[in-house]
């Protein structure tokens, strides 16, 4: 038996989050080994009421580590986890540690965050998810999967004199957009380019799988309206003061195209707060609209797999739209242009401004299904080669 510890930010209601550990284990399932698998977060925790896996916190992690009589393999599931510091992770956690988190720059300037946080937490490592197999004994080896940099610079290989090492030093690492490949290396680290695994979901998880988890509303709401509506998502945090221009946009799509407007959130969790923001924009909106509240993430996905077309800034929104080769207007977000720089069907290769949107939901919905399909496809057989990599570094003895 092969043991598999998987830790991410699966610890809170964050639907790209809770999709890794259950793809990856659906996936390494496929090949017909006896894996063993573990789930861990910052904290111990239960989101399978949700959709997610129960996991277990950091003190159960790091026993987990440290016994070289029974090894184990580390993945760290995926996500813009490339020099992360405890207090952001920490800070979509807990409110308080919300608002001190608001303020970093200042904070920083008398007192180290993420050193502190990480006492608090009683984490082991200077950053959460950067260590290799030298820093705990029972650990076999380490695989950094579908990791997101497109925001690393120099500053932090400065700031973190250690993270060039370590992710040298990773078993196997694999990044999910040519952005992150090209920041690593003009710092000097080399890692593989596959897309985001979760890019596997409908394979895992076919229409009729979706339908029986669903909540009824949700399965009366797409039994009358599939294929005739856009599924709206933004974040609190990245549209700011932009509500109106969007909302104006979404009136422009309603009134021209005579198409509903479904708004459902992606990111609950604290620091994303879409249901916040989709409620304000609601308010802006003079056109009629659905809102959903995401039950859970088969919801999420239900939604999204039935609409005409997403609009939205969350990444894991777009990739489930790609994964069901439903059309995407991605809004201004660096880690979700990055992606559709790498990924993404040739006339709809970046994020639009939010001024643009109605412009942009013409040019993707004009975009045939098949080009969607072979875009698709084509992730589908990379994230397979990686599947493949990711296997002969667990099967090592």
């Amino acid at each position: 038996m092969t043991k598999v510890l998987i830790i991410g930010a699966f610890d809170r209601y964050n639907y790209g989050d809770l999709l890794f550990p259950l793809v990856i284990e659906r996936q390494l399932s496929t090949y017909g080994e006896n894996f063993h698998f573990e789930y861990f977060g910052l904290i111990e925790s239960d989101l399978s009421s949700v959709g997610g896996l129960p996991t277990k916190g950091l003190k159960k992690f790091y026993k987990a580590c440290s016994d070289p009589s029974d090894p184990v393999n580390v993945i760290i599931a995926g996500g813009e986890a490339l020099g992360v510091t405890w207090n952001s992770l920490y800070a979509a956690l807990n409110p308080l540690f919300q608002r001190i988190n608001k303020r970093h720059v200042k904070v920083n300037k008398v007192l180290n965050l993420n050193a502190w946080t990480k006492k608090i937490l009683k984490g082991k490592t200077t950053l959460p998810f950067v260590f290799d197999k030298s820093d705990f004994a029972g650990v076999q080896s380490v695989t950094l999967n579908s990791l997101g940099g497109s925001g690393l610079g120099e500053a932090i290989f400065e700031k973190y004199d250690f993270l060039k090492e370590k992710l040298q030093n990773a078993d196997y690492f694999a990044v999910r957009d040519q952005l992150t490949v090209d920041n690593l290396l003009e710092n000097g680290v080399k890692a593989d380019l596959f897309p985001d695994s979760a890019i596997l979901m409908s394979e895992f998880y076919p229409m009729d799988f979706l339908r029986a988890r669903v909540t009824k509303e949700v399965a009366g709401y797409v039994d009358e309206n599939a294929g005739k509506y856009v599924f709206a998502q933004i974040n609190k945090k990245t549209t700011r003061g932009h509500e109106q221009v969007i909302a104006r946009g979404l009136d422009e799509i309603y009134l021209k195209e005579k198409i509903d407007i479904c708004l459902c959130p992606i990111g609950k969790a604290l620091d994303h707060d879409d249901h916040e923001a989709l409620q304000e924009l609601g308010h802006l909106m003079s056109s009629p609209h659905t809102y959903f509240d995401a039950d859970n993430i088969w919801d999420i996905m239900y939604l999204l797999a039935n609409a005409k077309c997403y609009v939205g800034t969350s990444l894991h929104g777009a990739i489930t739209a790609m994964s069901f080769a439903v059309p995407h207007v991605g809004l201004k977000v660096e880690k979700l242009g990055a992606y559709l720089a790498t990924w993404g069907v040739k006339e709809n290769q970046h994020s639009v401004e939010f001024s643009e949107l109605y412009e942009h939901y013409k040019i993707a919905v004009s975009i045939t299904k098949m080009e969607y399909e072979a875009s698709r496809d084509r992730q589908l057989v990379e994230i397979k080669k990686g599947f493949g990599k990711m296997m002969q570094v667990l099967k090592a003895k």
